[in-house]
Formats: C-alpha cells, sequence, structure tokens
C-alpha cells in the first residue's frame, strides 16, 4: 500500500497526532484502495457547544437553515424531555485553538416538550430523537410505560429559530429514529417497541410486555402535518402470515417463541434522495427493511447475513485481558462470526445504483434486560471437531471473555460448532436494488482505532474494556456530497472517533480522516452519536459541514470540510 501524504492545516496538535498515525500506520487492511489524502477533501473543527452539558445533552442533532441554528436533543435529570437552539450566526472558517475545552457557539431557548404533549391520556418519559424540514421541527418522545404509543411533536420555526407548538401525532411504541422525505411530505418514523421490563425476561402469555413493532408515515401538506400516521407492521412476515415465505431464514427472532413482528426492532430510517424508498434497520433482528413509500407497503426484508472473522481481512481483538500497547494484536478465528445488527443507516447513489451503508454496532436486548441471551466463550461447551483446540481458545487473552449469542451454533449434542460474536466491528455497504453487499470494512476500523489511539486512551475502559464485547461499536453513519465525490462519516461510539471514507466506488471506499476531540477520554467530545451532513449551499460558512453530538460529553462539534 502506498504511504498517505497528509495536509493537516487547522486541526489541533492532538487531533494531527492522531492523523497522522492513522494515515501512516502501515495497518491498512486489503480490501481498502487508498489514494493520496491531498486529493480528498478535510475536516477542521471550527465550532464547538459545551456550556452546561452533561450526558443527555446534544444527543441527536438537527440543522436549520433559515436561523442557521443547530436544534439538539436535551433529556437529563434537571432539563428532561427538551430541545435546545445553538446559533451557528457567528460561525466562522477559523478552526478552534484550544479544541477540548472551547466553547464558541451561542446558546439560545430550551423547549420543553412535555409541557406540551401531556394530557389526560398521554405522560412523556423523554425524547429519542429530532429531524427538520424546511421550517417544521419534528420531535419524538416516549411515553409513560415506554411500552405506550408514543408521539411525534411538532413545532413551527421562524427565521430567529423560536420554535411554536403545532400538535402532537400519535405512532408506535417508542419512537427512535425519523426522517424526513427530501421534498418534506413525508415524515418516517421507525417505532423501536422495545420489551418491557427490568428483570430476567419473562414473555407475558398474552405477548402483550413486548408491543408490536412499527413504522409510521405521517404525510405532510404545505408544511403541516396530518393528524394521524399511517402505521406498517410486521405480523404479515409472522410464522403462518400471508408474507410469511417472504422472511428470509437468517433473519434473526432473538426472544424463543416470539413472533417476528413483535421480535422486531426497527432502529434508523433513512429516505432515498427521490423520496420512493425508506431503508429502516431491525437492529436486533439483522436486517433491512425496504418500504416503498408510494404505495405506504414493506416492500421486503433484506437479511444482513453474518460476518466471518475466520478470514483475515475480517481479524478482531476479542480480549479486554491484553496489555494496553499499541497496536493491539488483530487475530483471525476459525467457526468465529459476527453478526451486523446495525444502528445508523444512510443512503446514497452512484450513477442510477441505489446504495444503503450501515454502521455495524451490534446492540442485543441484553444491553438493558438480563435475557441470558449472551454468553462468554469460556462458558460454553465446543464442539471438538469444530474447535480442536478448544482449550487455548478459551483462555481469557484469546476468546475466553468475548461475549457471543448463546441461541445459534449448537449443534444436536448442545455443543457449539460455530460461535455468533455481536456487531461487525465495521460498516458496510449494500447494493439497495439487490441487497448484495458490496463492501465491507473488514479490520479497517479496529486496526486504525489501535494504531491510532495514544497508549494512554488505549488502557482507558472505553477502549480496552469493550474488546471482548463490540470492540469500538460503529453507531453512527451519515453521507455527504463534496464537489463530485461522495463521502461517508462512520462514528465511533467507544473510541470517541469519526472516521472519514470517500464511498464514490461504493466497492473500493479510501479511508480520508481521523476526527477526534478528546485527549483522554474525559475532556473533548466523548461518544459520537448523531451526525448530520449540512451541504456547502446550506451552510452558513458557505463550505460543507458536519455536525456532531456526542452522547457521554453532551457537546456538539462542527467541522468545516474543504
Amino acid at each position: 500500500m502506498a504511504t498517505l501524504r497528509t495536509k493537516v492545516s487547522g486541526l489541533s496538535l492532538a487531533v494531527a497526532v492522531m492523523f497522522l498515525s492513522a494515515c501512516g500506520g502501515g495497518n491498512d487492511t486489503e480490501n481498502v484502495a487508498e489514494t493520496p489524502v491531498e486529493t480528498q477533501a478535510q475536516a477542521s473543527l471550527i465550532g464547538r457547544f459545551a456550556v452546561g452539558v452533561s450526558e443527555g445533552t446534544s444527543e441527536i442533532t438537527a440543522y436549520h437553515q433559515a436561523s442557521t441554528s443547530v436544534f439538539i436533543t436535551v433529556d437529563t435529570s434537571t432539563v428532561p424531555t427538551s430541545f435546545q437552539r445553538i446559533s451557528l450566526r457567528n460561525l466562522s472558517s477559523t478552526a478552534l485553538a484550544n479544541p477540548t475545552t472551547a466553547s464558541n457557539l451561542e446558546s439560545g431557548a430550551t423547549t420543553q416538550v412535555a409541557t406540551d404533549v401531556n394530557d389526560a391520556n398521554f405522560t412523556a418519559s423523554g425524547v429519542q430523537t429530532l429531524a427538520i424540514s424546511g421550517n417544521l421541527l419534528a420531535i419524538a418522545v416516549r411515553a409513560t410505560p415506554k411500552t405506550n404509543n408514543g408521539v411525534v411533536a411538532f413545532y413551527r420555526l421562524d427565521s430567529q429559530g423560536n420554535a411554536t407548538y403545532l400538535k402532537k401525532v400519535t405512532v408506535g411504541s417508542l419512537p427512535d429514529g425519523m426522517a424526513f422525505s427530501p421534498d418534506g411530505s413525508r415524515l418516517v418514523v421507525a417505532n423501536e417497541a422495545e420489551i418491557d421490563g427490568d428483570e430476567d425476561f419473562v414473555l407475558a402469555a398474552d405477548k402483550s410486555n413486548d408491543p408490536l413493532g412499527t413504522i409510521s408515515i405521517i404525510a405532510i401538506a404545505n408544511g403541516t402535518p396530518a393528524d394521524t400516521a399511517q402505521s406498517l407492521d410486521f405480523t404479515a412476515f409472522d410464522d403462518g402470515g400471508a408474507r410469511a415465505s417472504e422472511r428470509p431464514s437468517d433473519v434473526r427472532i432473538g426472544i424463543a417463541g416470539n413472533d417476528f413482528s413483535r421480535d422486531a426492532e426497527p432502529e434508523y430510517v433513512t429516505i432515498t434522495a427521490d423520496g420512493s424508498k425508506a431503508y429502516v434497520t431491525l437492529q436486533e433482528n439483522n436486517a433491512v427493511a425496504i418500504v416503498d413509500l408510494a404505495s405506504a407497503r414493506i416492500e421486503r426484508i433484506v437479511a444482513l447475513g453474518f460476518k466471518n472473522h475466520g478470514l483475515a481481512a475480517n481479524a478482531l481483538a476479542p480480549s479486554d485481558r491484553v496489555s494496553a500497547t499499541a497496536p493491539f494484536a488483530l487475530k483471525s478465528y476459525a467457526n468465529l462470526f459476527g453478526i451486523y445488527m446495525p444502528d445508523a443507516i444512510a443512503s446514497f447513489s452512484i450513477g442510477n445504483t441505489p446504495y444503503f451503508i450501515t454502521a455495524n454496532e451490534g446492540d442485543d436486548r441484553d444491553d438493558f434486560l438480563a435475557t441470558g441471551e449472551t454468553s462468554r466463550v469460556k462458558d460454553l461447551t465446543l464442539d471438538a471437531t469444530a474447535f480442536p483446540n478448544a482449550e487455548a481458545l478459551q483462555a481469557d487473552a484469546e476468546l475466553g471473555r468475548l461475549t457471543v449469542i448463546n441461541t445459534l451454533g449448537k449443534n444436536s449434542s448442545n455443543q457449539y460448532e460455530k460461535l455468533y460474536a455481536l456487531g461487525g466491528r465495521s460498516f458496510s455497504i449494500y447494493n439497495a436494488t439487490t441487497g448484495a453487499q458490496v463492501f465491507d470494512s473488514g479490520s479497517d476500523l479496529e486496526q486504525r482505532a489501535y494504531a491510532t489511539l495514544p497508549t494512554a486512551l488505549l488502557g482507558k475502559s472505553q477502549v480496552l474494556g469493550r474488546l471482548d464485547n463490540k470492540g469500538p461499536e460503529p453507531e453512527s453513519v451519515v453521507v455527504g456530497q463534496i464537489g463530485s465525490k461522495t463521502y461517508a462519516f462512520v462514528g465511533l461510539e467507544r473510541t470517541s472517533a469519526i472516521l472519514m471514507y470517500d464511498v464514490s466506488n461504493p466497492a473500493a471506499p479510501v479511508f480520508v480522516q481521523w476526527l477526534q476531540n478528546t485527549t483522554d477520554m474525559a475532556d473533548g467530545d466523548i461518544s459520537p452519536e448523531g451526525l448530520e451532513f449540512v451541504p456547502a449551499a446550506n451552510s452558513p460558512t458557505g463550505k460543507a459541514l458536519l455536525l456532531a453530538g456526542y452522547e457521554v460529553s453532551g457537546t456538539l462539534a462542527v467541522y468545516e470540510i474543504n
């Protein structure tokens, strides 16, 4: 592979060092073609909001062009169920001199959504996400209890960013991801419908504690949303349902004895540029639902399959019981597979071919329920033929502490012939027409992370402590056009980094830049969650922007891309 020559003007010293290390580390995977970075766009940190923030602030962001403002979700113990306006009016293209401590963006009004939506029939218990189209702001509100139907609250924004409440529209249980169609004529909502329970999972006889996972479509005419939403569910894909034969066999049902329609947990939404299709991740089911918006019908379900960690290109670092030295060793293991289970999804087209791109985080229900769905490899009985070196593999420094799904891979003797880890530790690109995966980043995210982070950061619990779980946890992804090139930005929750790739050739993305603004996983910006791309034509600086909300630090960062 060719060594990359880099230009890092405008980046902080700490970020520049990390960036140079990432680009020149010489640990590139074979399936990532690279070209000189000077031919690519470059990002620099020019804006940041970090006053009075905490975990629960800035998790999701949305840009309002008319008021040159960013709106962020706010859901903390002191300010619950709210959103806040952050002004970009005085934003300049000057890179921040002290990026981990700077806060140069002006805060505006905070709107308490619960005040507007609560009534005798509905009590809010928090906000999940927000989105903006034109001067219409939508914010998803979960109910009390969360298994009840949630609502989307709509607000009209003026040229100063002042918000006037319009109405609430009832959607499904736990509305999580949302997206407006590009023309603003529809809002599509993914209703995650998590199961209710705080202890070991028990499916009620009538299954009422696990509501239907649904997708809501709200029509919008002349900037005014309809009073009711159209709801799509997956009951036709249940065993015995009219479309049961259309449900791919690899689509995962995580809860034994459950219906697919209840097990399905729609997570994140993206809509094609022409507004014809919505792609919705079904994270726990390791699938994507494709919705035809003209007919308001679930067109099909795409099973994402499994990642073969027996291949050298898909090597991983599976143990948290190794020394924090750079880089962690990546190894491949026969009969070890990854379940992609993506969180965020974005869509784009190259030529006339539509694609979607996923951030393969790997969340399962054990993240909020003690379901007994997962185990460590050392606690399983491995088949001697599939794993002749089982004793060595089950050592803590190898696969012993790796978390895997314990409901997959067993033979008739109740021994494991295959092991299935959570997530892909990667991003993937799919042909949206065929459903075929055209690219997966393999071990590239882990390799770059562990070669880039200083030893002090490698030893942090967010990094070292997550190796036996889901690694760096790619959680968010957005796509944007800059000049003739299409770029993807992938947020890594645990390493607190955003990686920029040129995806103009979807089969061979090119790594461009490593963006990180923390020196010790305590200062700066921690755990990117909500990303939004602002095209140059809509930007107050005249150049494209990347907005990044960080769920742990509660900060908002604005990167300008030249």
